[in-house]
């Protein structure tokens, strides 16, 4: 496992929206390199730097949340499910960070596991909030 890791068709979020998909991400020893070939743009993010990361189910498949020392955040999504366990091995064999699964509210309520507060009478809807 110690070639680099590369997977193709990523998105990149800049500013709260997704660029194009035509773009590869590359797992190396070194770096993290983001590389659209649509704008020729390349984001390298050295190993060194890299203090968190996530995997998060996001709306165009998975992604990957990256956070560095410095501070910055860089979010890539378009990832297939069965390159998490992958992905997960090499971040922890060559970057010695953990990517745990963080499980995002799809369903707009950010309630936690409290009871339902929907309460449903006839044709109206309303919500008890505690």
């Amino acid at each position: 496992m110690g070639d680099p890791l590369e997977v193709s068709d990523i998105y990149q979020e800049v500013n709260g929206s997704w660029g194009s998909n035509d773009c590869r991400l590359r797992f190396g020893r070194q770096s993290v390199v983001y590389n659209s070939s649509k704008t020729g743009k390349v984001d390298s993010i050295p190993s060194v730097e890299l203090s968190q990361a996530q995997w998060r189910r996001v709306c165009l498949g998975q992604g990957i949340k990256l956070t560095t020392s410095t501070g910055h955040i860089y979010k890539y999504d378009g990832f297939r499910d069965t390159e998490f366990e992958k992905i997960s091995e090499y971040f922890k064999a060559h970057y010695k960070v953990e990517l745990p699964e963080k499980e995002l509210c799809e369903r707009g309520l950010e309630l936690g596991h409290r009871q339902n507060p929907w309460r449903w009478g006839g044709l109206c809807v309303s919500v008890c909030l505690v």
